[in-house]
């Protein structure tokens, strides 16, 4: 027999946790004055859909307002919500699937749950009707676009949030028990029995303690759901731990979903709504902007709500190892590309498809084909207006979707329906999850070539047992491509990487049992490199080829015709790798002066000095003026001697250290020029003018809309226009040492006046 949908327990006295230290009280106090700001007001009812990521639902609320109007309105998305006024009356909710049909109702009391169908046995339309808004109400959407289905709703009120325990087999009767401290600071407790349990705590609980048992059974125990067998968690004495969750603050709203027999319960899914306010948002750099933040660390609230909200770039959280300190120097921040760069040509001299799509002007009928996508998106309502803003996570990468799928619009939505399953659904990705992955050697990023581009080699032979496991080789290689993307690229300077595949005794190490899996997982991987990273490769080269040419000629024939000018397999594979890139940026075994790397060193990344040899960066600026020229002319020097004086405020050793913790990840997502409307065009405008562009983009976009961006080629400006208050504390730190002459000081009190006010604090610290 089904037991009751859940019995509520009345919250009573119970042993009040562990008091926590007092540090903490200031950050609780902020969280919460954000919850309240982010909160409605009091005269407003929510109506809210909380969906999984398998579709795109939209919700349709109508509703008649104190003249007696009938009023409508909608909104699509993963997580949406509408505000009513209290005066609504006679509302009515229904949903539907973006470029889909209606969504149908379901007995929600039984398993499955089975469909609702009227008498000539048609579907049921899934309708919700109030004859008064309730105070906040939520709707759990779950399914694909064909078989989408409200699977719950809750209805609270808008000072209380939401925890969950969701059945999803009816093999035993579980209990949930959460205990908390109320905003009264009295100890709490609730517990719930049954297949469906919810239990509404007030939104300004802290100290949350959730764990769960069997009735008749004993406690459900943890399971590492990282891994998709979802093993059981061992202690350092083999015990198996007690599944419990704790939050200092209230979540908005937590599922816990549940499954399995009296003593094989355990949680195997957690769907948890991050709490979303405006005020959030001062603390991270805003889209398209160069904030002065110390990009060090991206937090996981870029990456843990809905997709349409989700960086472009990153994901990588938790970084606990040293990064390269040649990650990202001066001379890659600066480089220059020219036409050839921007755009591939082939052998001809003929123009091709584009390389460099950010902060630089697009062509007439790139703008025309983001107009037409744009209008695909608005009527496929996933966008509400042409104008308004992409997704995201695609946004500054629209045209090289379409340029991949050339120029067809229809398959761009497939192209954003891949990047949400193989990137989104990952995100964030934490180093400790895929770093004993990484030190296996397979992937791994070592130097650049000689137009400052990552390389990228994999080592087929080292895939080992990854090979039998594809998402944790998926895992590693998202890992790896987006580190890259956050750290090691310069939106319309450096946006491109190159790709060694060595297939070095891989035949040798493969069993033929696992030639399926293992084709399997590279085909898998290949899907992530063209689909999701689209526009990215600028070539390939396939080395130590096993057998005769007989198996690159094979290949090759299956290669389409548009990409063979991008893979190559050289029978002299050193020689051909010496004319993209200087010595010390290879391998010994590919014909570099760098040792060869064992499995566990290839990861931190290696990244060296002066890609584009001694003196590149000065031969590129040397028509430059002013603080460029200085900055030239220290690339060729060597770097000073330990505890030497250096010039400046200690931003001229331009191949010397790197700067990746002065670019945030705004930086690094740069700037989509979209001018397929006058509202995409004012979004990027202004914050276009102070992102560093070189000379020939700060040209266009004087040329084309009257402005007067700054011209970036220098380290000095970069750092006045992207982190200026680090330049602060380093120039007032050191207009204060006796050691600085006369000169000395007058650059710095110059730098300051460009930079900001004496009384701005720093964020970020960059010594020489």
């Amino acid at each position: 027999a089904k037991a009751p949908e859940a019995d509520r327990v009345s919250p009573t006295e119970a042993r009040a946790p562990q008091p926590r230290s007092d540090s903490r009280s200031l950050s609780r106090s902020v969280s919460l004055a954000l919850r309240s700001a982010a909160a409605p007001k009091k005269a407003e009812a929510v109506l809210e859909m909380s969906c999984d990521y398998l579709c795109v639902r939209t919700m349709h609320v109508s509703y008649l307002d104190r003249d007696g109007h009938r009023r409508q309105c909608s909104q699509s998305g993963y997580n949406v919500k509408i505000f009513l006024p209290q005066s609504a009356a006679d509302v009515e909710v229904t949903f539907s699937v973006v470029g889909g049909a209606l969504v149908h109702a379901v007995d929600r009391a039984q398993a499955g749950p089975p469909w609702v169908r009227d008498e000539a046995g048609c579907l049921v339309p899934e309708r919700f009707t109030y004859p008064s808004p309730p105070e906040h109400t939520q709707f759990f959407m779950r399914g694909s676009s064909l078989r989408s289905f409200v699977a719950g709703v809750d209805e609270r009120h808008c000072s209380e949030n939401l925890l969950e325990l969701v059945s999803r087999d009816f093999a035993c009767i579980r209990t949930m028990r959460v205990a908390y401290v109320d905003g009264a600071g009295e100890p709490q407790l609730f517990t719930g029995t049954g297949y469906n349990i919810k239990c509404h705590v007030p939104s300004d609980a802290r100290d949350i303690d959730v764990s769960f048992s069997v009735v008749g059974g004993g406690p459900v125990l943890k399971v590492d759901r990282r891994d998709p067998t979802l093993p059981w968690v061992q202690d350092a004495n083999g015990c198996r731990p007690k599944e419990s969750f704790f939050y200092e603050q209230c979540p908005q709203c937590v599922q816990y979903e549940i499954r399995g027999y009296a003593w094989q319960a355990h949680i195997y899914r957690v769907h948890e709504q991050p709490v979303r306010s405006s005020s959030l948002e001062e603390d991270i750099p805003a889209h398209g902007s160069c904030g002065g933040l110390r990009a060090e660390e991206d937090g996981r609230e870029l990456f843990d709500g809905a997709p349409d909200a989700v960086a472009g770039v990153g994901g990588i959280v938790d970084l606990r190892e040293a990064h390269s300190e040649y990650l990202l120097p001066a001379e890659v921040l600066l480089f220059e590309p020219t036409v050839t760069e921007i755009f591939h040509h082939t052998v001809s001299g003929k123009q091709g498809s584009r390389l460099i799509f950010l902060n630089t002007p697009l062509t007439d009928a790139e703008n025309a084909a983001l107009r037409e996508l744009r209008e695909l998106l608005a009527r496929r309502g996933i966008l509400a207006s042409a104008s308004d803003p992409l997704p995201r996570y695609m946004e500054t990468h629209a045209l090289r979707m379409l340029q991949t799928c050339k120029w067809n619009t229809s398959k761009v939505l497939d192209m954003m329906k891949t990047c949400v399953a193989e990137r989104v659904r990952r995100l964030p990705i934490a180093e400790e999850d895929v770093i004993d992955d990484l030190r296996t050697g397979f992937i791994y990023w070592h130097g650049r070539d000689r137009k400052c581009r990552p390389c990228l080699v994999f080592r087929l032979e080292r895939l080992g047992h990854l090979a039998r496991d594809k998402e944790r080789a998926i895992r590693a290689v998202v890992f790896a491509l987006e580190y890259a993307l956050r750290f090691a690229m310069v939106p319309g300077r450096v946006e491109n990487w190159v790709v060694i595949v060595d297939l070095q005794n891989m035949m040798s190490s493969l069993s033929p049992l696992h030639i399926t899996t293992f084709i399997s997982t590279a085909a898998a991987i290949g899907l992530t490199l063209e689909k999701v990273y689209c526009g990215r490769m600028v070539w390939t080269k396939i080395v130590n080829m096993p057998g005769s040419g007989m198996i690159a000629k094979a290949i090759n024939s299956v290669i389409p015709a548009e990409k063979k000018n991008k893979i190559e397999f050289p029978v002299d594979a050193k020689a051909s790798l010496r004319e993209h890139f200087e010595p010390n940026q290879l391998e010994q075994r590919y014909g570099g002066t760098a040792p060869d790397l064992g499995p566990r060193e290839t990861y931190p990344f290696h990244f060296f000095p002066n890609p584009r040899g001694r003196g590149g960066f000065a031969r590129s600026h040397s028509d430059s003026s002013g603080d460029a020229s200085a900055d030239s002319a220290s690339a060729t020097q060597p770097p000073p001697a330990e505890g030497a004086e250096s010039s400046g405020c200690g931003f001229d050793e331009v191949e010397h250290f790197s700067m990746h913790e002065a670019a945030g990840i705004a930086f690094h997502e740069g700037l989509l020029w979209d001018e397929s409307s006058a509202k995409a065009r004012d979004r990027w405008l202004q914050p276009a003018v102070t992102s560093g562009l070189p000379p020939d983009a700060a040209a266009a976009l004087r040329e084309r809309h009257g402005l007067q961006p700054v011209v970036c080629r220098s380290l000095s400006d970069w750092m006045a226009l992207v982190n200026p208050k680090a330049v602060a504390k380093v120039c007032t730190a050191r207009a204060t040492s006796s050691c600085f002459t006369g000169s000395q000081n007058r650059r710095t009190d110059t730098l300051r006046s460009r930079t900001c006010s004496d009384d701005a604090p720093a964020i970020v610290e960059v010594s020489a």
